[in-house]
């Protein structure tokens, strides 16, 4: 399965490196795209990140690990973006949030479903009947090689085991 992985994927999995997101983003049953544009939007976030990981790495640690995280995306440069698409994209996503529309030209141009965790954009372009644009966390968490579900209940087995 191939998805096209928005830039706040990027920032959730640096925020939390051990989470559901992060696990997903390695995943070897799915393979991710992403326009190169987040490349500039995750640095223009960094102290943002930063902050949320309350100061416990660096700028230089967190493009570190951003840098690990792409190993595995393939990287969509813009100038492979056809004109219709950017132009038909933009004209989707105008009234929602219009910084989007590079996400947008990239599912028009691959036919992929985007994953985004901004609802904002979800919710406004579903009411646009583009909902079938998106995919979501429940369900990639399906297609994963190990469930993030089993690994739960397994160590809550044991903890169960280890309390008798």
């Amino acid at each position: 399965m191939i998805i096209i992985a928005d830039s706040n994927i990027f920032v959730s999995s640096l925020i939390n490196p051990k989470g559901e997101i992060t696990a997903i983003l390695k995943d070897k049953n799915l393979q991710f795209l992403a326009p190169d544009y987040i490349i500039e939007e995750v640095k223009n976030h960094l102290s943002d990140i930063q902050k949320r990981l309350k100061n416990t790495k660096t700028k230089r640690q967190i493009l570190a690990d951003f840098k690990l995280l792409l190993e595995k995306i393939t990287i969509i440069p813009f100038s492979v973006l056809t004109k219709k698409n950017l132009k038909e994209a933009f004209s989707i996503v105008k009234d929602v949030d219009e910084y989007d529309y590079i996400f947008i030209a990239t599912h028009l141009q691959y036919k992929h479903k985007i994953w985004s965790r901004d609802n904002e954009l979800i919710k406004g372009l579903t009411a646009k009947g583009y909902g079938h644009f998106f995919t979501s966390t429940e369900e990639l968490k399906k297609h994963l090689y190990k469930k993030l579900s089993s690994k739960k209940t397994k160590s809550s087995s044991k903890k169960k085991k280890s309390n008798q």
